[in-house]
């Protein structure tokens, strides 16, 4: 999960428990409140992409 910091209007004692909650799950705070992407976009991607899998990991999605 990503989180906001103190300055977002979304409870993160509530985020945490959210992360928490989610098996492997956890929460990475960039205090800059709730429009992180907008307002720190190196350090959004940067978590983001730590996120996603490697390209050559990726599989095609099947086709109906």
């Amino acid at each position: 999960m990503l989180a906001g910091g103190p300055s977002s209007h979304v409870p993160q004692d509530g985020v945490a428990e959210l992360a928490r909650r989610i098996p492997g799950g956890h929460m990475v705070t960039i205090p800059v409140g709730h429009l992180i992407h907008h307002a720190a976009p190196e350090a959004f991607t940067e978590v983001i992409a730590a996120f996603l899998p490697a390209e050559e990991t990726v599989r095609p999605a099947r086709q109906p």
